[in-house]
């Protein structure tokens, strides 16, 4: 019989049930294939900008410090002696002014005792030679003459005879006028024998003062 011949096919099985929320299983039941996602480049931003390769670190050095200061080198000490001795400049000696000697070097008196001097003078001015008188403490030209030296310069500008300057040392100047306070008074009797004489006074011109009195014979006119 046909009913009998032909074999029962067999009934396929039920299929699992799958549980909610297992999307792999029904996926896989359904034939589809599940692709994990790739993971994004470390250097993509999620908001499409591309962020900078991260840089090799550096091998870490330490920073100077500010103060620090740079070793200087130093130059090889020169052997003992090599090197010559520096030489001291002499310093400049101050400048010292000279005294002048005096016009005459051996004169005939000193005036240092005015008492014995007017005896001195008369004895030497009688013998009709020059006579030069040596002063141990000059004075200003622009004084008076100390008695009684004064006395005998007077007693030969009254008798007609020249009282003079002679500046030595250097070119006096400024001897002008210093004769009328020079000497004062007329001629005398005790002081006649320089009558006959002119005088000359011998003027340290650096100082202005009188060192020497030449007392020299004078001249006859015609």
């Amino acid at each position: 019989m046909a009913s009998t011949g032909l074999a029962q096919a067999p009934v396929p099985a039920t299929p699992p049930q799958s549980q909610p929320g297992d999307t792999t299983d029904g996926a896989a039941g359904r034939g589809v294939r599940i692709i994990a996602p790739e993971a994004p480049p470390a250097n993509v931003v999620a908001n499409g900008q591309q962020a900078a390769p991260n840089a090799t670190p550096l091998p870490a050095t330490s920073a100077p410090a500010a103060n620090a200061i740079a070793p200087v080198k130093l130059r090889p000490a020169e052997p003992v002696g090599t090197r010559p001795a520096p030489v001291a400049t002499p310093a400049a000696a101050p400048a010292v002014l000279k005294a002048c000697d005096r016009p005459v070097a051996k004169p005939t008196l000193r005036f240092a005792d005015p008492a014995r001097f007017d005896r001195a003078l008369k004895g030497k001015l009688r013998r009709g030679r020059t006579v030069v008188v040596d002063i141990d403490s000059p004075y200003p030209v622009a004084n008076e003459a100390p008695a009684p030296l004064g006395a005998w310069l007077n007693e030969i500008e009254k008798s007609g005879g020249m009282v003079t300057v002679s500046p030595y040392c250097q070119k006096g100047r400024g001897f002008g006028g210093f004769f009328a306070k020079l000497f004062g008074g007329g001629p005398a009797e005790p002081y006649k024998a320089a009558r006959t004489y002119d005088a000359v006074l011998h003027v340290d011109a650096v100082d202005q003062i009188v060192t020497q009195v030449e007392f020299a014979p004078r001249k006859a006119t015609k």
